[in-house]
């Protein structure tokens, strides 16, 4: 069975197999927690056969950190402020953190994550 068309693709199931929808230089986006989502935009650079009996790998991913910059002064962020977080505020390094307003229970590290500081996600 080759690839799915689009025109056939049903957004609301979960029967389709990966490799049956994506293929090399295909964007497509992935909204993770409907409780509270993270919508992630991703791309297809390449495909990676494997010989093995065991076939339990069925999807490699990684992304690379994103260079997050503290909103007071610059520095590489370490923090984020889960209240501040909702404002689209709230990056500190870990100078700037030691004196944020919103006391230091509201600090989470910052984390090579789409999820960092959604739902106190701390890698």
């Amino acid at each position: 069975m080759g690839k799915v068309g689009y025109k056939d693709f049903n957004d609301r199931s979960m029967n389709y197999s990966l490799d049956k929808l994506l293929d090399q230089g295909r964007n497509f986006s992935y909204e993770y927690d409907f409780g509270s989502p993270t919508q992630l935009d991703l791309k297809v650079i390449s495909e990676y056969q494997i010989e093995s009996a065991d076939s339990s790998i069925k999807i490699l991913a990684r992304n690379d950190p994103p260079l997050i910059l503290c909103e007071n002064c610059g520095n590489q962020a370490t923090y984020i402020c889960a209240y501040c977080e909702y404002l689209d505020e709230g990056w500190l390094c870990d100078e700037c953190a030691m004196g944020h307003e919103c006391g230091e229970e509201m600090l989470l590290p910052v984390v090579n994550s789409p999820r960092v500081g959604v739902c106190g996600y701390v890698g």
